[in-house]
């Protein structure tokens, strides 16, 4: 069970705590399936933003409505929480085998949510030889990565392997911009 190793709650707050690698806010899908079903027909793709909040919005607004929404109200709860005014927001969908190998990022914070296919497989305790587990998809994961701080064990993840299985992945990926400068988003 995925709760047995990260807390399930609102206060994304926690990810500061030594003892959270990982912290995971349960929700139910927040795009219509007119939405994700024409997200995953586009062909593969990237959207990225990096600046000040206020500026997200009229530099994806040719997005759907909801996914825009969503995308706004996800980096303003993040950019809060780890204080910042900008942040570095990367939409895209996936159908590739990118970052299979478990790893932990060269970042402070990292937040993930799947919309649709696979969500993230992750490590409980920053322990990389566990077995991993998936988040859920639509569940918002922030993940503390290696340049956090130290006494803070960073999260190991992968994304799900689905080059050959024909899934299609529909991702968000916010980051600091202070980090993002130095972390291998590849």
């Amino acid at each position: 069970m995925i709760a047995t190793y990260a807390d399930v709650i609102d206060d994304w707050a926690r990810i500061h705590d030594r003892d959270c690698p990982v912290h995971l806010e349960e929700r139910t899908q927040p795009l219509s399936e007119v939405t994700v079903t024409a997200m995953l027909a586009m062909d593969p793709f990237t959207r990225r933003y990096e600046g000040p909040l206020a500026g997200l919005s009229d530099n994806i607004a040719d997005l759907p409505d909801d996914l825009l929404e969503d995308v706004v109200t996800i980096a303003s709860r993040f950019a809060d929480v780890m204080k910042m005014r900008a942040v570095r927001v990367r939409i895209e969908r996936v159908d590739s085998n990118a970052c299979k190998k478990v790893h932990a990022d060269y970042t402070d914070v990292r937040l993930i949510t799947t919309y649709a296919g696979p969500g993230t497989d992750v490590a409980p305790h920053g322990d990389a030889d566990c077995c991993l587990e998936r988040v859920p998809t639509g569940w918002v994961c922030l993940l503390k990565g290696r340049d956090y701080g130290s006494n803070h064990p960073p999260c190991f993840h992968r994304s799900p392997p689905v080059g050959d299985t024909g899934e299609k992945r529909l991702m968000l990926v916010i980051d600091t911009p202070v980090a993002a400068q130095k972390s291998n988003l590849g």
